[in-house]
This record gives structure tokens, sequence and C-alpha cells, in this order.
């Protein structure tokens, strides 16, 4: 097994444990019955990866304990999400980890590591589309018309790069910050949500700071959509509940939103590369450095408090 394989699975192991708290709270806290099937299948998949995950580490002679326990879950009677919120922060988590999955499969090399992997993603790919139906049939599905022209009826022939400077944004530049959107919208109620009910100060600091950041993100992307003639929806911590004792240890909470952080900036970064509006990707930019420079407070945050979950080190080769 190479370095490939053992930092995707310390990855995939680690993040299933946090996870699989999360969905198990969500679970005991969920009132709709199709979302509660939606999360018990959720919960089967995310414990299989952590527990096969942690057995082909160990065959490799990598063992350690899992970084979260049930004493994370401080309540899991206090309904904090609505429903509504519960879906929308499942479809997050569900694209995040699609995303991490592919692009890690793709690496692989160990038969036995990436015929996992296989599995895996058509597992998550079927829990994913399981998510969408169930946003349809709620009426919950955001599916705003999109006005255009194509590339035959606009004036002049030739896309000219002369000219990208004074023109609306095309579909590709506009469905690259999409999933951007939507997540900054989960990231307003969840740090909402987190900063009701956390303890520590300097968390509860640093989650306000997250509630800031993703208002000015989604406001900022709302914006770039409404000047192009798409109208775009928020609100999300409308349904975010007053609760009178924490579901999550301060630990978990903090660890959540640093897990979240990578989902809206990948999505930045495509639009970047493929966009060929110099004001538009300068705005792009500056949205991905504040993310940075969140994550990296957000990081030295957990090492101060040690809760940060440290990856296995290779041996230093330099004497």
């Amino acid at each position: 097994m190479n370095v490939n394989e053992l930092g995707s699975l310390w990855y995939l192991k680690s993040s299933s444990n946090m996870i699989n708290l999360l969905i198990k709270y969500l679970i005991e806290t969920s009132e709709d019955t199709d979302l509660k099937n939606i999360l018990n299948e959720m919960y089967k998949i995310s414990t299989y990866q952590e527990q096969e995950a942690t057995q082909l580490l160990s065959e490799e002679g990598y063992k350690d304990t899992p970084f979260f326990s049930e004493d994370d879950i401080y309540s899991s009677t206090a309904k904090l999400f609505s429903d509504q919120l519960i879906i929308e922060i499942l479809k997050h988590i569900t694209s995040n980890g699609l995303r991490a999955l592919a692009v890690q499969y793709v690496e692989l090399t160990d038969y036995k590591v990436k015929n996992f992997y296989k599995k895996l993603l058509n597992d998550v790919i079927q829990l994913d589309f399981s998510l969408l139906k169930l946003l349809d049939e709620k009426d919950l599905l955001q599916n705003n018309s999109f006005s255009y022209k194509k590339a035959d009826e606009r004036d002049g022939k030739l896309f000219k790069v002369a000219s990208t400077q004074r023109r609306p944004l095309n579909a590709v530049e506009l469905a690259n910050m999409f999933s951007s959107l939507q997540c900054n919208n989960v990231g307003v109620a969840l740090c909402i949500g987190f900063s009701e009910v956390v303890e520590d100060m300097d968390t509860k600091k640093f989650i306000l700071e997250g509630k800031k950041l993703a208002f000015y993100q989604s406001a900022s992307l709302s914006d770039i959509y409404r000047e192009n003639g798409i109208p775009t929806t928020t609100g999300l911590e409308a349904h975010v509940n007053k609760v009178k004792k924490s579901p999550f240890s301060d630990k978990l909470m903090a660890n959540l939103i640093m897990f979240l952080n990578p989902v809206g900036i990948s999505n930045l970064q495509n639009a970047v590369v493929s966009s060929y509006k110099k004001d538009h990707i300068d705005s792009l930019k500056e949205l991905i450095k504040l993310v940075e420079d969140y994550s990296e407070k957000g990081l030295k945050l957990l090492i101060r408090k040690n809760w940060f979950n440290e990856p296995p080190v290779s041996n230093w080769s330099h004497k």
C-alpha cells in the first residue's frame, strides 16, 4: 500500500468517524419518515466506510483509536435543525463525500482498496439520488429558470477575449458557483445554530466569524447571479431551533465546520479556471482567499485546544 492508499483511507476513516455521530443524532431528531429512512441508509454506508477503512489500515500495521466517541453527543433529543435544514446538510455532506471519493479513486493503485472505493462510489451516488428525489417530492428543490442565448444568436461571429469584460456570465461560469452558493446558505444556518450552544468562548468567536463569512460569500454570489438575471433563494437560518442544551461537544462542532469548508472552495476554483472575465475572476479569488484565511484560523484553534486529529506523517529522511 502506497501513500495514496494510506492517506485516502485515513481521511475516509476519520471523516466517517465524525459524520457517524452527526447522523446518529439527526436520526434521533428528524421527524419525517422518508428522511429517517435516508438517514438510516446513510449511517449504514458511513459505518461500513469507517469499519472497512480501519480494517484495511490495520492489515498494513496502522492502528489508532477513534477520535470522536459517544461522549461528543451531549443531547440526542435537542432538535437544533428542522427537517428541511437536515436535508440540506445531508446534501452537502454527500456532495463532499462524492467529490473526495472520486478524486481519491483515480489515484489508487491497490486493487483491494480501489474495489472498496468503487463500491462506496456506487452507494453514495445512490444516496445522492435518493436525496434529490426527496427534495423534489417535498417541493424543496431549487429549479429557477435560466434565460440564455446560444453562441450563434449573439452579436459577432466568434467569442472574442477582448470583449469578455463586457458580457453576462456564461452557463459554465454560473454552474461552477452554484454549489458554493448553496453551501454558504447552509453554512450561515449551521454557524448560527452552533454559536447559540457552544460553550468555549474562543470557539464561539470562530463560529461567529464563520457565520459572517458565509453570509458575505452567499450575498456576494447572489449578487453575481442577480446581475446576470438569475434569482436566488436564502433563508435557511430560519430553520434553526432554539434549544436549551447543546447537542454536541465544542470539539465536534469546530471539526464539523472545518470539514465542510472545502465544499464551496472547489467549485469556486473551477469557476476561476473556466472564466475569461477578469473582474469575475478577481471577485472569486477574493472569496477563496477569505475561506483559506478562515480555515487557517480554524486549524490553529483545533491545535490549540488539542482537538486536531493529526494524520500519520512520513519518517523524516533528512538529517
